[in-house]
């Protein structure tokens, strides 16, 4: 299973706390909405040297793989080799000139979700070389089914929006909803447009951004004002406090952070959070740095990156592989979410829902 999850590491996962893409007001031409990076993006310009294509090359219908009976883990390996049959894959064009060479992220369409089910396509303005994705509303549609299907109603209610971008280092996101994206009752559910071309790799993404979204909601972090910073303050609050809230003191954050980064809080605080970067670059070399010093307490690099990502990828081995038996850090932080019966529940529906996907 390791080496599994290890393909799937060059699409990295961002979450809320990584990336907060900000809209704009729409043009008088278009009537439509489009989204700028943050600071810490690159973004290429729209008059790139690009070779325009509005279709995408082909769409691979696999004939459906019979479903898999998961009672224990040991069927995991072929559950995942089973979902690369099962998920119609597409080709695309490859960008070409400047969107190439840069790194891209660009808003393409969303769709808002009512129990479960997506509305029609909102397409935004997108240069023509980003058509072939964002017209791909069948493909779409066939990562919303398969996203959807892996959670249960009573968590299938925090998404409201299901969105697809086109980008050259992040797989996916998920952030709070409504306006200025501080509603955690409401959550965004957002994919890159490519994901699908890899079915294994984009179960690892959905899984991420589902343990972000699992352990960020309302139910977790109450609505409360923002802070801004990572510093805590027990004046403020007396659980550990994030910069988008005070979490409950049974949330799996609290009592992640007690049992496991209360002794290297401070120092990433130093190392990572505090310097000041220009660049996406710049804050993954402070990243890489931290994780050099420890990497025996976290899963892989990516999870170093602060305690949210420490959390959602310590979810994805929690979910996608077998429950550790030694009593490293590592083991610990996955063998973390066992002591959680809802926790226990929710991974053996995913393992089912994966294993018996049909695309239906």
């Amino acid at each position: 299973m390791k080496k599994t999850i290890g393909r799937c590491i060059g699409l990295v996962c961002i979450s809320l706390a990584c990336q907060t893409l900000i809209p704009v007001a729409p043009t008088a031409a278009s009537q439509s909405t489009t989204a700028q990076p943050t600071s810490m993006d690159s973004f290429a310009p729209e008059s790139a040297n690009t070779e325009v294509v509005n279709q995408p090359v082909a769409s691979t219908a696999l004939p459906v793989p019979q479903p898999i009976t998961c009672s224990d883990d040991s069927c995991l390996d072929a559950c995942l080799t089973r979902i690369s049959d099962t998920i119609p894959q597409t080709s695309y064009q490859a960008l070409t000139g400047a969107y190439a060479e840069n790194e891209i992220n660009l808003n393409l369409v969303y769709y808002d979700v009512k129990d479960g089910q997506l509305g029609e396509p909102e397409f935004l303005y997108v240069p023509d070389a980003f058509k072939q994705f964002q017209n791909d509303t069948t493909t779409q549609r066939n990562m919303w089914t398969y996203a959807s299907s892996l959670l249960p109603t009573e968590q299938l209610k925090w998404i409201e929006r299901f969105e697809i971008f086109s980008s050259s280092y992040y797989g996916g996101w998920v952030r709070p909803g409504g306006p200025g994206h501080e509603d955690r009752s409401r959550w965004v559910l957002s994919i890159e447009s490519t994901a699908v071309q890899d079915p294994i790799g984009l179960t690892y993404i959905l899984t991420h951004e589902y343990g972000h979204l699992l352990t960020l909601n309302a139910d977790q972090i109450p609505a409360s004002d923002y802070y801004y910073t990572w510093h805590q303050n027990a004046a403020i609050c007396d659980q550990f406090l994030l910069p988008t809230g005070c979490s409950k003191s049974d949330s799996f954050v609290n009592l992640f952070y007690q049992k496991f980064w209360t002794n290297i809080f401070e120092e990433w605080l130093a190392d990572v959070d505090t310097p000041h970067v220009t660049s996406p670059e710049e804050f993954r070399a402070l990243v890489h740095e931290f994780y050099k010093k420890h990497p025996e307490l976290f899963v892989r690099e990516y999870a170093a990156t602060n305690i949210e990502e420490d959390l959602a990828e310590s979810f994805v081995h929690f979910v996608l592989e077998p429950k550790p038996a030694g009593t490293d850090i590592v083991a610990q932080k996955i063998r973390f979410y066992y002591d959680f019966p809802e926790m226990v529940s929710l991974r053996q529906h995913m393992i089912e829902n994966i294993c018996s996907y049909t695309g239906q």
